[in-house]
């Protein structure tokens, strides 16, 4: 095989001029008709010359002479805003959500997920299967499904909610956004999980006593007994079909 190799005409011809390195130190880049096209195509030169011009035909902007000043002003300002989005949500924050949010009263009794399961569950009678749903709560909890079969129907499975896993504290605890607006579940409590076993009518409250204990009534279980109280005052569960079905 033969190469043809470029004679020096060539290159001369491809490469341009030669630039040694202490000439690229001080020249980056090399100028040339081509490099000016570029430029020129891309920029307006007139208006921005004119655009400066106007910017500074009043002197030396202040923003420019004293740019401390104008941080700080702008620092009040992002400050003043949050305060006014805070003063605005308000109306929007639960009004137990401080009892909602203390990690330190909520977060007792933990129990393993697999353990709620098998020793509440399974061990009451009550059928069950879980799946991996793959999603991951408000507080970045990995979770898991619970589905169980009502009362006298083993052939149904009926969505109950999703818990955390591998464990559960005994209360869930509220997360807020930025604002101290509810935003979810930092983490599921397992009477979480009892009261939706309740509502979908896969127990009754006197099992849901007798299964997970009647916890002490105090401020910490206000919400969890008035939702049983809710519970008791409405109408059955239904699912989906047989609630069309009637409509």
């Amino acid at each position: 095989m033969t190469l043809i190799m470029p004679g020096q005409e060539d290159i001369n011809k491809y490469a341009g001029p030669v630039i040694t390195p202490d000439q690229a130190k001080r020249q980056p880049f090399i100028k040339g008709p081509a490099v000016e096209n570029v430029w020129n195509e891309r920029h307006d030169l007139d208006a921005t010359h004119e655009s400066i011009q106007q910017m500074l035909a009043g002197g030396t902007p202040n923003w420019v002479k004293w740019p401390e000043d104008y941080k700080s002003f702008a620092k009040e300002e992002f400050a003043a805003h949050a305060q006014t989005s805070d003063n605005m949500a308000e109306d929007y924050r639960w009004k137990d959500q401080d009892m909602l949010t203390n990690k330190q009263a909520r977060q007792i009794n933990g129990i393993k997920t697999r353990d709620f399961l098998e020793k509440k569950l399974r061990a009451n009678g009550i059928l069950y299967t879980v799946f991996d749903n793959g999603w991951v709560g408000p507080g970045g909890i990995p979770t898991v499904a619970l589905w169980c079969c009502p009362p006298h129907n083993s052939k149904k499975l009926r969505a109950i909610c999703y818990m955390d896993v591998p464990m559960m504290w005994e209360w869930s605890v509220l997360k807020l956004d930025p604002h101290k607006i509810p935003i979810g579940e930092e983490s599921r409590g397992w009477r979480t999980v009892a009261i939706q076993l309740v509502e979908k009518g896969i127990i009754t409250e006197k099992q849901c006593h007798q299964i997970f204990g009647a916890a002490p009534a105090n401020a910490i279980s206000e919400r969890y007994y008035r939702s049983l109280w809710d519970i008791r005052h409405r109408p059955a569960y239904q699912d989906e079909e047989e609630r069309g079905l009637e409509g």
